[in-house]
């Protein structure tokens, strides 16, 4: 039996630690052995806790510098694991040294650049998962990420000619082979893609991508609704500015809304009524994607995903350009709205839209058509038949 190390750098949340779970669960009852690198240890003990797998620090101390107004993965990279060089043939080192000591027969990295440039030029083989956003293409430079609003070219080419450098530099000294292309980094392992062609923000440029679909999420408790006759909402997400005046309105109805919000206010629940409902446990998200007429939603890309798959319209509230891309491909499908000015009035606007205006779920509906067969196995299936075979090969 092989063992398989999960390694996650970048972000935050469950996001990342509850999909990689979902994939180390069945290679444990496999009889793999499976460790985890994770960038927050709190985080990890609130997911992994029972789970008899062991995790570990990863070297990410970091501190993301740069403003909000990214336009490349390059520049991602500067303003995180590759924004000190100094800091960065540290890390690269630290993770050298942890791979050696953990020794993988196969290592899966999720947001993870500077332990895939650490694993450069070991006998073991690398996967690389996660949505379209994290596993950049097979291209040279990487591509402008806010086409609508480009930056000068000159400064991307730049951004990434300092990120490649700044790679090169520790991997040198980490004795690890420098990369010819900061895209090397990520073409060199074998992809794992958990999303759908028409929420990947690369798909154009990707040659003969495999795309597996989204994770199934681990279930839960039945969402609560507000009893009455008025349409389903659910609200999930990050706290944003105009959160109070969505809640105080969404109160009044006519809707019956049930808002997750994680970390929420205690005095926001004030809001509470017979058209609006808090959740605090974890749902189970077939029910909820199943009874709801729309969803309004900050984040989360499995989420988006599920709601498109049950056929059900979306307004996004993107705070990040990871979900403003996403808002964006769900807005050209005609499946929903982006209000990424998360002003009051056009949050609750759009919201009647998608309600009141039947193209919104008919367009929701053509996505669920459009992947009927895709069945929730899939992405599981195929990825613990890839790191089976990655580790035979090995």
């Amino acid at each position: 039996m092989a063992h398989v190390v999960m390694a996650w750098e970048l972000g935050a949340g469950y996001g990342h630690l509850a999909p990689l779970l979902s994939l180390a669960r069945p290679l444990q009852e496999a009889g793999h052995d499976v460790s985890f690198v994770v960038r927050d240890v709190v985080a990890a003990e609130a997911v992994l806790a029972g789970s008899g797998m062991p995790f570990y620090p990863a070297p990410a101390n970091f501190r993301p510098t740069g403003g909000a107004d990214l336009h490349s993965y390059p520049q991602i990279l500067l303003g995180t694991a590759f924004n000190r060089e100094d800091e960065l043939g540290a890390r690269v080192r630290a993770w050298r040294s942890l791979l050696q000591a953990l020794q993988p027969d196969v290592l899966v990295a999720d947001h993870a650049p500077t332990a895939l440039l650490a694993a450069r030029g070991t006998d073991f083989p690398c996967v690389v998962t996660g949505n379209g956003f994290v596993v950049p293409p097979d291209v040279s430079p990487l591509p402008e990420l806010r086409p609508w609003a480009p930056a000068d070219q000159r400064v991307l080419e730049q951004a990434e000619a300092e990120a490649l450098e700044r790679a090169n530099r520790a991997a040198q000294r980490a004795g690890s082979p420098t990369l010819t292309r900061l895209a090397d980094l990520y073409a060199e392992a074998a992809p794992a893609l958990f999303t759908f062609r028409e929420l990947d923000n690369y798909a154009g440029l990707r040659k003969d991508a495999a795309y597996w679909g989204t994770l199934p999420g681990p279930g839960g408790a039945a969402p609560p609704w507000p009893s009455g006759a008025g349409k389903r909402v659910f609200l999930y997400g990050h706290l944003f500015e105009s959160l109070p005046q969505v809640l105080k309105s969404l109160s009044k109805g006519p809707h019956r809304t049930l808002a997750q919000v994680p970390r929420l206010p205690p005095d926001l629940r004030r809001h509470a009524s017979a058209h609006l409902a808090f959740a605090d446990a974890l749902l189970d998200m077939a029910a909820v994607t199943r009874e709801c007429d729309a969803a309004v939603m900050t984040s989360g890309h499995s989420t988006t995903a599920a709601m498109l798959l049950a056929g059900k319209p979306l307004v996004l509230l993107p705070q990040y350009l990871e979900m403003l891309l996403i808002a964006r491909s769900v807005e050209a499908q005609g499946a929903g709205l982006s209000a990424p000015m998360l002003k009051p009035e056009g949050i609750l606007g759009k919201l009647e839209r998608v309600l009141g205006e039947p193209q919104f779920a008919e367009k929701a509906r053509a996505f669920a058509a459009a992947h009927a067969e895709w069945d929730p196995a899939i992405p599981v299936t195929n990825f613990g038949a890839l790191v089976t075979r990655l580790a035979a090969e090995r």
